[in-house]
């Protein structure tokens, strides 16, 4: 549009009423930035581009100021630091007051352009090739005479090559209608359109996480306002748009890319058991009789009594000793067991986790008990905790590509040791820390949660049963084992490709001077 059709549309757009009201606050709104004030000049402006929204300059200064002072704004934030703020209602109702920019609607197609003159001018033949209006900022100053020519080229390309060659950068103010302003970076502050994007972050993510990919992509792009909100488990990042909508795609890869393994496993748990009793069994008690009282002693005679026996003396010194019978002992007992256990455990690259196989057992922790006075008293209830019985695995798997794993395992075994103190129980607890690498698909072998004992047992008479070569003939010998073998057979999948192996989007983000602003999506 030339300067003169753009008057000539001025002045029949400011014949209706709207159109007058809106005249008076611009002019209102050019005193308030005159004397300083800039938010009320802001305020103004948005009132008279609400009055006549189709005029372009009153849109431009309302969001030339919003823009400036958003920008004066984030210069008092505090700088980024390493813990993501948490949100609160009052940022995202800010968030939420902030439109999405417009999108222009540009002509399908490849074309040839030619173009002659200096930057306006050029700029002005574009948007008649392409049906679009444009309004130059009050500050452009167009650069020496050039010529331009595009071949095969649509008309997205054709703006993008257009700003590089002229130093000038494109806003879209509507869907055909653009402003075009000098690439500086206090024109970028101040035209550039600030946006908000939220960003919901999966369950599987943990806030340490959470932390350092939000630090990264804050430090990278410069994100002026980046928050997390727990409750909703949703990011907010706040800035201009050719900052927030790199950001947030670098985010979204940083977050889903994540390598995924499945882990099979097999425990294998042997049980062994035997006792062995040999030797001679002989009588270690011998009752004394006293037969001067036949018929008392008949009756006091147990009923299990010895059957035979050895008399002494006789009249009133008649007396006699049981004699019970001997006997040859060879006795031998075997028990074995085994256990198998399949499962199929799945989790992320870098992400711990258990898995437990067995019982939990109450253990009291604390208690009282006393009397006072020979009476029980009142005690308030025992505490408790539950201890896990059985087998508890952790696991943290670390991918290197498609083809190996490593597994930082810690498996414990904990059962009851059959003891107490206390009244408190005593467990037994059998530990192995270990670190394999290993391909996938192979297979991986936990040993070394093994417990053996040994009791031996000798019965006899005293005094005979230690003698050098005729004690064996006189004592009983009993030999108990006992023991116990957990096998854990561990072989890792990768179900999910690492960052490494994944195909990521490219991200075009422009120059650290001259960021590329989105014009359509």
């Amino acid at each position: 549009m030339t300067l003169r059709a753009l008057a000539v549309w001025l002045t029949l757009a400011c014949s209706s009423p709207a159109a007058t009201t809106a005249r008076k606050l611009f002019q209102e709104a050019r005193k308030a930035e005159r004397e300083g004030d800039e938010a009320r000049a802001c305020l103004l402006y948005s009132l008279a581009a609400a009055q006549q929204p189709d005029h372009p300059l009153y849109w431009s200064r309302a969001r030339e100021l919003r823009a400036r002072l958003s920008a004066q704004a984030a210069r008092v934030e505090t700088a980024p630091t390493d813990v993501l703020p948490t949100l609160t209602e009052a940022d995202w109702l800010e968030a939420r007051r902030l439109q999405p920019p417009p999108e222009l609607k540009l002509p399908e197609g490849r074309r040839d352009f030619e173009l002659e003159g200096d930057a306006r001018q050029q700029f002005e033949q574009l948007a008649r090739a392409c049906s679009l209006e444009i309004v130059f900022d009050t500050d452009y100053r167009p650069a020496a005479r050039s010529r331009m020519r595009l071949s095969e080229t649509d008309c997205l390309r054709a703006l993008r090559q257009l700003e590089a060659a002229s130093a000038s950068f494109v806003v879209p103010l509507a869907e055909r209608l653009i402003l075009v302003a000098q690439d500086t970076p206090q024109k970028r502050a101040a035209l550039e359109p600030h946006v908000a994007v939220t960003i919901p972050v999966p369950e599987p993510v943990t806030l340490q996480e959470l932390q350092e990919v939000g630090r990264v992509v804050q430090q990278t792009m410069e994100i002026t306002k980046m928050g997390f909100d727990s409750q909703r488990r949703m990011v907010l990042l706040r800035d201009r748009v050719s900052k927030v909508r790199p950001a947030e795609l670098l985010f979204r890869q940083l977050l889903e890319h994540r390598a995924q393994v499945v882990l099979e496993l097999e425990l294998v748990e042997v049980d062994r058991t035997s006792l062995v009793s040999y030797g001679f069994q002989w009588p270690t008690d011998f009752p004394f009789l006293n037969f001067t009282r036949l018929p008392r002693t008949i009756v006091e005679l147990p009923p299990r009594g010895p059957t035979r026996g050895l008399l002494f003396g006789g009249g009133r010194t008649l007396f006699g000793i049981g004699v019970g019978d001997a006997q040859l002992i060879a006795r031998l007992s075997e028990t074995s067991g085994r256990t198998l256990l399949r499962a199929e455990l799945r989790s992320l690259a870098g992400q711990a986790a258990s898995f437990h196989v067995g019982d939990q057992y109450p253990v009291m922790t604390a208690g009282y008990f006393g009397y006072t006075f020979g009476l029980p008293v009142y005690a308030p209830p025992p505490t408790l905790q539950f201890a896990d019985l059985g087998l508890v695995l952790k696991y943290t798997p670390y991918v290197h590509g498609m083809d190996e794993v490593t597994l930082d395992l810690e498996a414990e075994f904990k059962l009851l040791a059959g003891e107490s103190v206390n009244g408190i129980p005593l467990i037994s607890n059998r530990r192995v820390a270990s670190k394999v690498r290993l391909k996938a698909g192979e297979w991986a072998v936990v040993a070394g949660l093994m417990s053996a004992s040994e009791a031996r047992t000798i019965r006899g008479l005293a005094g005979l049963a230690r003698l050098p070569v005729l004690g064996p003939l006189f004592r009983q010998q009993n030999v108990s084992r006992e023991s116990s073998e957990v096998l854990i057979l561990l072989k890792p999948h990768v179900v999910a490709r690492p960052p490494s192996e994944a195909a990521t989007t490219l991200i075009w983000v422009g120059s650290e001077g001259r960021p590329r602003a989105p014009l359509l999506d």
